[in-house]
């Protein structure tokens, strides 16, 4: 009986130290482990982060303009054309975007970010003239170029910019939550243009119809109406009816590019309040709008931001 105790509490004793089990039985086998047993933790997408801004820019507003006639006849008294008017005054526009970011390590990460963003309207009204019927000077000359026919042009533009950015920062450091940060951005900009431009004539505002269709032998050409000189150069209003009243819509592509700066503050462990300054520019746009009198509307697609935003961590 005495022995039978004194083996098994010895069989305990090798069992409590597995080093002597071991040495005496063998290598121990492997922990068992089933399916949906929870493995070992690991963090997957933690520098991966969402972020999204919204912005208040200054941006400069369509010039409107129209070619000149560079040698007006003699006794012509005015320009066909009038010169370029407009200007290109800053003007308050807004903006907004979603994009997804990567950090590589605490100085560098890289963005790809898609934006909305309104462009400036233009308003422009002006004075052109319109020649609203043909009439002969003389059967071998031409046909009177009458500078007292003219019109109010009324133009109206809308512009909206879809920009997609692909950024590069570079965080300077922390400072007590801080970050300060430059970067730089390429991509691609697209600009959709759209508005109404509309004629009356100046005497009795009646919507602008030119009938300008030749019945007699003369050549086809513009002359000056005192003396029946041809105009050089000619006038770039063809000898058939007339209606410049028409709606505007056209979408244009353009490089873009982007500086910015600014800082990150910490606010939680997974968010970041982002304020930065931003100089976007995405080309230059030009808009044709009546080609007769040679008007076209003129875009410096750039911008000047304050934005605010926030980067989560997408943990």
């Amino acid at each position: 009986m005495k022995a039978i105790v004194a083996a098994a509490l010895a069989g305990v004793a090798l069992a409590a130290t597995p080093s002597l089990a071991a040495d005496l039985f063998g290598a121990a086998a492997p922990p068992m482990s089933f399916p949906g047993d929870a493995g070992p933790m690991a963090e997957v997408g933690s520098n991966w982060y969402l972020r999204g801004d919204i912005g208040v820019g200054l941006d400069p507003a369509t010039t409107f303009s129209m070619a000149p006639v560079s040698t007006p006849a003699q006794g012509v008294g005015v320009l066909p054309f009038d010169g370029s008017v407009g200007s290109a005054r800053q003007r308050q526009d807004f903006s907004g975007d979603i994009g997804v970011g990567y950090r590589f390590n605490n100085y560098l990460r890289g963005e790809a970010t898609y934006e909305y963003r309104v462009g400036p309207a233009g308003h422009n009204l002006n004075t052109v003239i319109c020649p609203q019927t043909a009439t002969m000077y003389s059967s071998t000359t031409g046909y009177e170029y009458q500078t007292g026919e003219t019109c109010n042009g009324s133009l109206s533009l809308q512009q909206r910019n879809l920009t997609a950015l692909a950024s590069a920062y570079l965080d300077l450091g922390n400072y007590w939550g801080v970050t300060p940060y430059v970067g730089a951005g390429a991509g691609l900009n697209a600009n959709t243009t759209s508005g109404t431009v509309a004629y009356t004539e100046t005497v009795g505002g009646a919507s602008y119809v030119g009938n300008l269709v030749t019945t007699g032998v003369a050549p086809q050409v513009w002359v000056n109406p005192l003396n029946g000189v041809v105009l050089s150069p000619q006038p770039n209003v063809p000898f058939t009816n007339q209606v410049w009243d028409r709606s505007i819509h056209s979408t244009k592509y353009a490089p873009a590019w982007a500086l910015m700066a600014g800082v990150g503050i910490k606010i939680s462990p997974s968010a970041t309040l982002d304020i930065g300054y931003r100089y976007l520019n995405a080309g230059v746009v030009n808009t044709p709008i009546t080609p007769q009198i040679g008007s076209n509307a003129k875009q410096l697609n750039s911008s000047q931001e304050i934005r605010i935003g926030i980067r989560y961590m997408a943990d």
